[in-house]
């Protein structure tokens, strides 16, 4: 996380999906002292800018200055590529039986979307397919949290508190499940690495985030 800054698109899935994504980023930067600033712009649907920083701006995220790109959807998700940058990590809910002539079908401006996609490191699992097998679509959402989770200076731990805190007592297992399974791991780490943000300057925060309408 360069700078301690981070800026991510997140779109795709709908609202409810890409709200509950915004609140679990935001509730476990919020409670490492970190500021958090999210941004829905109008005219994109299911889209939203989410900027954490020790201090951070508010304002739309322009081409080539994402550096995540979390894609609840691919078709939603190759239509924001250009917002990531080269050196930027897109994960992404994707059916491994796609084509590019399916894709081409309703991306008729793209060229060779897969191939578009290959020009970015890039991270793809069918998490929606996953969900729905395990009967609790939601957690779609929730495994590529888990993906994104091996990619940035937070703990197990940290994010485990996240999400735990962001969904209901009745479903809590299978969040916890369905991180674990996107993270790569069967059970709890039995010892959660410290985050790398200065723990010196960690507040405890539970304060709800909200979107501002650009």
């Amino acid at each position: 996380m360069a700078n301690n800054s981070l800026d991510l698109v997140i779109t795709g899935l709908g609202n409810q999906p890409l709200a509950f994504a915004c609140f679990v980023l935001a509730r476990m930067a919020q409670n490492q002292g970190m500021d958090v600033q999210i941004l829905q712009p109008q005219g994109e649907e299911a889209t939203a800018y989410v900027r954490i920083a020790k201090k951070a701006e508010r304002r739309a995220i322009g081409q080539g200055e994402a550096s995540i790109l979390l894609g609840l959807d691919p078709v939603a998700a190759i239509k924001a590529l250009p917002l990531l940058n080269k050196q930027g990590l897109a994960v992404i809910n994707m059916p491994d039986q796609l084509t590019d002539q399916m894709l081409e079908s309703v991306l008729p401006d793209v060229k060779s979307p897969l191939s578009l996609l290959k020009e970015y490191r890039a991270e793809r699992r069918d998490t929606l397919t996953e969900a729905k097998k395990a009967g609790l679509p939601m957690v779609a959402v929730t495994i590529l949290l888990g993906m994104l989770s091996k990619h940035l200076p937070f703990s197990a731990y940290d994010w485990q508190h996240a999400i735990g805190s962001s969904v209901p007592r009745k479903v809590f297992a299978a969040n916890m499940d369905a991180f674990l399974s996107g993270r790569g791991v069967n059970k709890a780490d039995p010892a959660p690495r410290q985050s790398l943000i200065d723990q010196s300057e960690t507040t405890k925060k539970d304060d709800e985030c909200s979107e501002t309408t650009m």
